[in-house]
């Protein structure tokens, strides 16, 4: 834990930022939380900031301590994560609504896998729905689709029951 500390200070400080780092560690993973003047720097646009220092620190930390071995780390600035999980819930919400509501598929704009993932575990026991991700690299976005068991229904070509998908990852893949 320590370890991870001093490379992400070390990091900060080198970036010129002035910020202090408490670290907590639970037994699947080590959270750094990033406070101080600058933290809208630390994040970053969507977060992408941040989540590059999480990278940062894994690597430098995996390489330290052998590959595979040790907990992950998590990084965070002021609470970003959280409220940003909160918002990617909310999200989901309205684009399934939106989706149930129209009967036709609703993408969503290009994010992060970790942030797809959330709206991928947010919808998945949802009845009527399924979700999927596509598009490659920066453009990798979510797309909700209703699948005929509640709401608004969809006719496939054939007169059957409409599909559940295309790539059959079923949002569990992210």
């Amino acid at each position: 834990m320590e370890e991870a500390t001093n490379v992400l200070k070390t990091i900060l400080t080198k970036m010129g930022l002035e910020a202090d780092v408490v670290s907590s560690e639970n037994e699947e993973r080590i959270t750094l939380e990033v406070t101080g003047p600058e933290t809208g720097l630390i994040i970053g646009k969507k977060g992408q900031t941040l989540d590059s220092l999480q990278y940062l620190v894994n690597k430098i930390v995996s390489k330290k301590v052998g590959e595979g071995e040790g907990k992950g780390v998590t990084v965070d600035a002021e609470g970003y994560r959280s409220r940003r999980a909160e918002a990617l819930v909310e999200l989901a919400h309205k684009l399934a609504e939106k989706a149930k509501r129209t009967g036709r598929p609703v993408s969503a704009d290009p994010m992060s896998a970790a942030d797809r993932r959330v709206i991928h575990v947010t919808l998945a026991d949802m009845a009527g729905l399924t979700t999927r991700s596509e598009g490659e690299g920066i453009y990798r976005h979510l797309i909700v689709i209703p699948t005929g068991g509640g709401g608004a229904t969809v006719a496939s070509p054939s007169g059957g029951s409409p599909s559940g998908g295309g790539d059959g990852d079923g949002g569990a893949s992210e």
